[in-house]
């Protein structure tokens, strides 16, 4: 297996354990609801790892790639940590795996939005 990909495998299985471990905490329990969730993650690394490795002709060394999927999987974590605390502190926010679904989906938007420009300018 390429050394780059098992990096990557790496990366989103531990940010996917913590993104599980949202779920649960947020209360979201029912294995339907878990596996949307679940689907829309796996989407939105995918469209990541396409965007980061093929949009734009900046740098696609092996260590940008691996600062680009760490910053990707922190800052991912850290803004689903602030939506599931909002979610459990205020009875107004109803943390479904919609919710979740549609935080990642605009969150992955961003940043490959983010991730093609700061490569088309960094030429």
């Amino acid at each position: 297996m390429d050394e780059n990909l098992q990096k990557e495998l790496t990366w989103v299985s531990g940010t996917l354990v913590a993104f599980l471990i949202l779920l649960v905490y947020g209360g979201t329990s029912e294995p339907t609801e878990v596996a949307i969730a679940i689907g829309a993650f796996v989407v939105s690394w995918l469209a990541i790892s396409y965007s980061v490795k093929n949009l734009g002709s900046g740098s696609t060394s092996k260590e940008d790639l691996q600062k680009e999927f760490q910053w990707f999987a922190g800052i991912l974590v850290i803004f689903l940590t602030i939506v599931t605390l909002i979610g459990t502190t205020d009875g107004t926010v109803d943390l479904s795996s919609s919710t979740y679904a549609m935080v990642v989906f605009g969150f992955t938007l961003i940043w490959v939005v983010r991730s093609a420009a700061i490569k088309y300018f960094s030429q």
